[in-house]
């Protein structure tokens, strides 16, 4: 014991903390150490272990602690040597002034600090004017003359516009006012451009108010006086087109698309809309007989790519009227094929249709398709919201129509999906749809769910059309008395039914139960006759709003947002919204690659006051299940949307995007007290249900249990009533029907028998045997954690803890095989696991790692300590292997809670973890989207995140760390056995086996292995050598030694240290992620350049770079100082000749340079190339090893155009 007292008292303090010891501040070692002692939980090992871990992490904080205050305090004597030899720079400067010394401002040397320090770099979006006016404000105030300005100015540009300076002539490339003029006549914005830029901008979280409103007011001037708008009478012009240009529609807008900018005059704007709809009214009467009579019957829908029918015979030409697709200049100058005149096609020629009657000895099938009368056209009448019309029934067409006059009794126009298709018909004529929306229609007592795709009403003669998209989920047949519809039989759709999404019955094989079921769930309709009084109401914490901007999207992603929200509104889930209270949103991706609208209401969560719904113990719902046999389950479709938002509260859930601000009208997903609201709601509805026992519910499972199959039918019966009366909406297809085993709260019931599911102990069952020391040392980590459960532990496990002893070699047979099967059964049965109970303490304990994640749900139960409940563990994906470690920790929670969430909900619990990164995170105001997705999941939770040290969490690393190969596949492993078979180096060492009994190869499965520290690692080939330290290292780009351990855990390379450090240096991630650390250069004198270009060159050398087929291994750069030109020369070598040999192809394109600045590399201090150079050149400059800032700049260059 007397170790503890050689500890310091704060390591004793923090040891006692972790294991929940109470004690005070003013406790002395020798109290803290019987305290420690005395706990249940003392094993003196685990304590020397547990204890050591304390004092490195400590260790580490006091040692990165100093680092920072070193560099804290260097940087501040930096900070305040700069200032004072600004502060004297200045004074120099007025002394001068006031001396009246003959030096004008352009002699005046300027402060030693660069331009680029002090001011910012172009924003090429931005106002190039207000860039330009700033930069020479700063010019002038820090007398930079001006005949450098330009020089300067290319310092602040991007590349390609200073290499557009760089293009003029060289007696202007250096004159500021040429320069100014050129970068405005190219770059300087339009009025339309400034007008974007007013309407759409947003407000920068960085930047204030005043801000704000400066740059509001920039693009507003920008707009206006770009157009000359000096009078109040012009901007009213103004203002008025602008908004007569937002309601114009699309043809509109396509045809004046050249000159849309420029009319900014409403009633020019007027006559010119005017003058196109008289010409397009004048062209319509033609196009409509043509397409009546036309001579094709094969009209196409396109959407993209894909292509569809339209209709196929004659009946549907008259209630389709294409667009004209060519402008009323071009129509003058058409021609027609049959009679030679002007204006007009041939299918519109009169004269042809003249002749066509003369001629009735032929006629075509165009002629007797005209000549259907009108009585054999199918029609129905159809009715939605009141409003009832005729429509023309035609299964040639893929999609359902509906005029637009048509429509706006039955949606207002505003929301529409913006799901625009375009229609073809007659040959190259085309329409673009409105948008469209989908409602229910009633056809022969039967319900069907139909998108509506909106026409232009001069395009369609019918009201509507129903397409084929009905026999979907009906026949439709023909008969005397007209046309009718039966729902599909034997399948059970619903809306936007597939294949997929069929119920699954085949397990009932009654006949009648079955059809009793199939119309059972046809005719369920959620009618909602009947409300209950349960709202949500939102009590916050304080009066401060919580208001986020809106965060960028994408334009697909955009589009993606504003189809939900249309939706949203359109089935009145949310509404527009002038809320103080904002918060951001998050698209999440869902499993069909489809995207999912949440908002980020981690800030509003945290002013919520809880609002906390008691459930049931699981034990004795569970009881209540074995009485039964048959079970059906139901889920509900969008839950949270069937209840209301109180009223007083809905500006508490706004939203934000890009396009506009909405709050919810039903309960959103993300608000921590959405699951306990919807708990109540469905408790509500069901109460009387749930006392008769014919429906059992734990949140939002719900569970009808039933002695036999007809028993089960009239129990759903009574439960659809109700769901039908309360208008919920059931997800058929994740719905279990008259079962007779179904997995419930993690219990598989079958039987009138309740017994754990198989998936909680799976994560132990399939732990595999161990191979190596390490991998026994984890599952040990696992068993020790719940030792003091299982009687005699040490006994049964000694077979496998002496294998992890240094002087004993790893042999795994046939006891230790036995300890390790009877140590997994013991960890899986009672009392180690446990039944998870309502209201007892609860942990959630995570570990991840590289290879895997995995996490133990543990309770507190009537010994006052900790069981487990249930396992998880899971392997990372491809994908996942490629996360950093605090990405890979929210990980393991984030499915850790998926899988346990039955259990967590409503419940208060411990997530504890080794990632002190963890909160930090989850803290963040800016997520990068991955984990913003994951911070929502965890806001229906009621948790707090507990750290603890690595070595107190090895019963989950076990999980975490699943003892599968690092880098080993199944396909790598072939590779290496065919591999293995080729090699000289391998066979000669395969040979030796059987003549020296002292050799530490062996075969196994035909494969080479070689004995290592009690590890056998297989013997890699040598042409895979290489590829094997690559896979390695680009796990993770780690550093050498890193890459080492990870190769020697798996595999033998002899060398193997080189090796890893050539693959190292040539990793190109590597190279571009490692800057230049340590102090940075300081203001070096600038070495003067020329006015003109191709007078200084910077040469240097890149590489070694991987070899060419070639031998090229190098790259000779040379930059023209002037213009940052940069010329690439590939070379094998570093040498002096091959130097020159370049510059020699230089001069003979370029001439000679005045001077060439290099470094004091071998080939460029070579007396060889000195004295060819000098012989041509005035000089040549060698920097010295510190790199000055000239030479510098050159390689900043270099890199922006060959970044390793």
């Amino acid at each position: 014991m007397a170790f503890l007292l050689a500890r310091r008292k704060e390591d004793l303090m923090t040891f006692a903390a972790d294991l929940d010891l109470t004690f005070e501040a003013s406790f002395t070692k020798l109290k803290l150490k019987e305290l420690i002692v005395k706990s249940p939980d003392y094993v003196e090992d685990d304590v020397r272990k547990m204890l050591d871990g304390i004092v490195e992490e400590r260790t580490k904080g006091e040692e990165k602690a100093e680092k920072e205050k070193i560099r804290k305090e260097e940087k501040e004597e930096r900070m305040q040597k700069e200032e004072r030899e600004y502060e004297l720079e200045k004074l120099r400067i007025q002394a001068q002034r006031i001396a009246n010394i003959p030096n004008s401002a352009e002699n005046i040397q300027t402060p030693n600090k660069p331009i680029h320090e002090t001011f910012h770099k172009f924003n090429m979006q931005e106002d190039i004017s207000l860039n330009l006016t700033l930069f020479e404000r700063h010019a002038e105030l820090t007398f930079l003359p001006k005949r450098d300005w330009v020089q300067k100015l290319i310092g602040l540009i991007p590349i390609e516009i200073a290499h557009l300076i760089a293009r003029e002539p060289a007696d202007k490339c250096n004159d500021y006012d040429h320069v100014k003029d050129l970068l405005l006549q190219r770059f300087k914005l339009s009025p339309e451009k400034f007008r974007q830029l007013f309407l759409f901008h947003q407000k920068d979280d960085e930047k204030t108010w005043q801000d704000f409103q400066h740059e509001l007011q920039t693009y507003f001037d920008g707009w206006t006086l770009g157009l000359k708008v000096n009078t109040y009478d012009q901007l009213r012009e103004l203002i008025i087109a602008d908004q007569m240009k937002e309601k114009a529609p699309y043809d509109l807008r396509e045809h004046f698309l050249d000159e849309w900018s420029t009319i900014n005059s409403p009633i020019e704007l007027a006559k010119k809309f005017e003058d196109y709809e008289d010409v397009r009214r004048t062209i319509k009467p033609k196009q409509f007989k043509s397409f009546a009579k036309g001579s094709s019957n094969n009209h196409k829908y396109f959407r993209g790519q894909e292509h569809f029918h339209l209709g196929n015979n004659g009946n549907e030409k008259k209630y389709f009227l294409s667009k004209r697709t060519v402008y009323d200049k071009r129509i003058k100058q058409l021609t027609c094929s049959y009679c030679k005149g002007p204006g007009h096609y041939a299918v519109d020629c009169t004269k042809r249709r003249k002749d066509s009657k003369n001629n009735k000895s032929s006629s075509s099938p165009v002629q007797i398709c005209s000549r259907i009368s009108k009585e054999r056209i199918k029609t129905r009448k159809i009715t939605i919201r009141n409003k009832t019309f005729e429509a023309l029934i035609d299964t040639g067409s893929s999609v359902t129509l509906i005029r637009e006059d048509v429509s706006k009794g039955i949606i207002e126009q505003s929301n529409l999906s913006r799901d625009i298709v375009v229609l073809c018909g007659l040959g190259k004529y085309e329409v673009k749809t409105k948008g469209s929306f989908q409602r229910e229609i009633e056809l022969d007592g039967e319900k069907y769910s139909v998108t509506w795709h909106v026409v232009p009403t001069p395009y369609l003669e019918f009201q509507a059309v129903i397409g084929a998209d009905i026999l979907e989920q009906a026949f439709v047949g023909f008969d005397r008395k007209g046309v009718y519809f039966r729902k599909h039989e034997d399948k059970v759709w619903f809306i936007q039914a597939r294949i997929e999404d069929e119920i699954e019955v085949k397990h009932i094989t009654n006949p009648r139960i079955r059809k009793e079921l199939s119309e059972l769930i046809n005719n369920y309709i959620p009618k909602k006759t009947e409300t209950t009084n349960v709202s949500m109401r939102i009590i916050l914490k304080d009066d401060v709003p919580v208001y986020q901007p809106a965060r960028r999207l994408s334009f697909p992603e955009n589009q993606a947002v504003n189809k939900q929200i249309d939706e949203w509104l359109d089935q009145g889930i949310a509404r527009q919204s002038s809320s103080e209270y904002a918060s951001p949103i998050v698209l999440v991706k869902k499993k069909d690659g489809t995207a999912r609208l949440c908002v980020d209401y981690r800030k509003l969560n945290r002013k919520l006051v809880k609002d906390p719904f008691p459930l049931p113990l699981i034990e004795d719902v569970l009881d209540k299940l074995q009485d039964a046999k048959v079970y059906s389950t139901l889920d509900l479709k969008n839950g949270f949307f069937h209840v209301e938002v109180n009223e007083d509260c809905k500006h508490f859930t706004s939203f934000v995007v890009p396009d506009g601000q909405f709050e919810f009208n039903k309960v959103p997903f993300g608000l921590s007290t959405s699951p306990s609201v919807f708990q109540r709601y469905v408790y509500s509805i069901f109460r009387e249900l749930m006392r008769k026992g014919i429906v059992i519910i734990y949140m939002d499972d719900l569970i009808i249990p039933s002695k036999d199959e007809d028993e089960g039918i009239e129990k759903l019966k009574k439960v659809f009533e109700v769901a039908s009366k309360y208008g919920l909406e059931i997800k058929f297809k994740k719905c279990q029907f008259l079962r007779r085993k179904v997995e419930f709260l993690g219990h598989v019931v079958e039987n009138g028998t309740v017994r754990p599911s198989v998936a909680k102990t799976i994560a132990v069952k399939k732990f595999p045997v161990p191979t190596t020391v390490k991998q026994v040392q984890s599952f040990l980590g696992l068993a020790g954690y719940f030792r003091k459960f299982i009687p005699a532990y040490s006994k049964i496990a000694k077979p496998l803890s002496d294998l992890i002893r240094s002087d004993n070699p790893f042999v795994f047979e046939q006891p230790q095989m036995e300890a390790f099967e009877k140590v997994k059964k013991l960890l899986t049965e009672s009392p180690v696991l446990s039944i998870f109970q309502q209201g007892k303490t609860t942990e959630l304990h995570t570990d991840a790692s590289q290879q895997g994640y995995g996490a133990v749900l543990l309770q507190e139960v009537e010994d006052g300590k900790l069981h487990p409940v249930q396992y998880m563990s899971k392997k990372t994906t491809p994908a996942e292997e490629k996360y950093s470690s605090y990405e890979l920790e929210v990980l393991a929670v984030v499915n850790a809670l998926r899988k346990f969430r039955t259990y967590l909900m409503g419940n208060h619990f411990k997530i504890i973890t080794d990632c002190s990164a963890f909160q930090r995170t989850m803290d963040k105001k800016d997520l990068v989207t991955r984990i913003a997705r994951w911070a929502l999941l965890l806001e229906e939770f009621d948790y707090e995140i507990v750290h603890r040290s690595g070595q107190r969490m090895q019963h989950v690393d076990a999980l975490s760390r699943y003892p599968v190969a690092i880098i080993t596949s199944d396909t790598l492993t072939a590779r290496l056995k065919r591999a293995q078979q080729e090699d000289e180096y391998t066979q000669s060492l395969r040979s030796m086996i059987g003549s020296n009994s002292d050799s530490d190869f062996f075969d196994k499965n035909e494969i080479l292995y070689k004995y290592v520290d009690g590890r056998e690692l297989i013997v890699v080939p040598r042409d895979m050598e290489t590829e094997i330290i690559k896979l390695a290292h680009e796990k993770g780009h780690f550093s050498a030694a890193k890459t080492e351990g990870v190769v020697k855990q798996e595999f033998f390379i002899p060398n193997l240290s080189k090796q890893v450090q050539n693959v190292i240096v040539n990793c190109v991630p590597c190279i571009l992620t490692n800057k230049k650390s340590g102090k940075k250069d300081g203001f070096l004198n600038p070495i003067p350049k020329e006015d003109v270009p191709l007078s200084t060159y910077h040469v240097d050398f890149i590489g070694p770079l991987p070899s060419t087929n070639k031998k090229y291994q190098h790259i000779l750069t040379i930059v023209d100082a002037f213009t940052k030109f940069t010329w690439l020369y590939p070379v094998k070598s570093t040498s002096a000749e091959d130097a020159l040999d370049k510059l020699k192809v230089q001069q003979k394109t370029f001439g000679n340079p005045k001077r060439i600045i290099t470094d004091r590399g071998s080939a460029f201090t070579s007396k060889h190339l000195e004295i060819i150079v000098l012989m041509k050149t005035s000089s040549i400059f060698k920097s010295p090893p510190e790199y000055p800032e000239e030479m510098a700049k050159s390689r900043e260059y270099t890199e922006l155009l060959f970044p390793f």
